[in-house]
């Protein structure tokens, strides 16, 4: 697996303003990569959800999401991933009492991950977990928009047990559905919530 870095956010984002002043908030975070003031938004969407509903950017319209790309096959990076933010979504639930933060996980494996397989994986790790997916053309367009890498590892010897290499990145996106911060990996708990609700605040106070 792989990292695609924050500075891939340069090739095919639409940023509709850009702000070239450095941002105090920036220098408060343990492990993101701030991008609100820059005003980059989110590129347009049609997916399937893992209740086979439309998912789209009306379904993330004022709530907190925190964005993966994988797939349910995956042996390491996604299930540790997927757990790390979890644990992270509970715990500030539980000591915050932030009920509007979400995980969208998009299954960059359209082939093996039918919206069954999807509500199955996802679930398990959190009742906050969304999976999404799509045709592989809608994925790649919106994949490149985004700087996220998929590339699949064919498997000559058993066709359908392949591998996909993929970005790691976790995409924070804010209830205005702009892309607010970048958490490159590794991922820990402890980051994620500490920047997170420093993210959150400074969001609130600039809104």
């Amino acid at each position: 697996m792989f990292v695609v870095l924050a500075c891939s956010l340069a090739f095919g984002i639409y940023s509709y303003q850009f702000n070239s002043q450095p941002v105090a908030v920036g220098n408060l975070l343990q492990q993101a990569t701030y991008l609100h003031d820059q005003k980059v938004a989110i590129p347009n969407f049609t997916f399937t959800d893992h209740n086979q509903k439309p998912f789209t950017v009306d379904s993330i319209d004022n709530k907190w999401t925190l964005w993966f790309f994988g797939f349910t096959h995956c042996p390491d990076i996604c299930p540790i991933t997927l757990g790390t933010l979890s644990t992270a979504v509970d715990q500030l639930k539980n000591e915050q009492n932030i009920d509007d933060l979400y995980i969208i996980f998009v299954s960059v494996d359209p082939d093996r991950d039918q919206p069954e397989q999807l509500k199955s994986y996802v679930t398990a790790f959190s009742q906050k977990a969304i999976g999404v997916t799509s045709d592989q053309q809608h994925l790649d367009a919106f994949m490149k928009n985004l700087g996220v890498v998929a590339v699949k590892q064919e498997n000559e010897e058993s066709p359908d047990e392949y591998l996909i290499n993929h970005s790691s990145s976790v995409f924070l996106i804010a209830p205005d559905t702009g892309i607010n911060a970048i958490f490159g990996s590794p991922h820990t708990v402890a980051d994620i919530k500490q920047d997170y609700l420093t993210l959150r605040e400074h969001f609130a106070v600039n809104e």
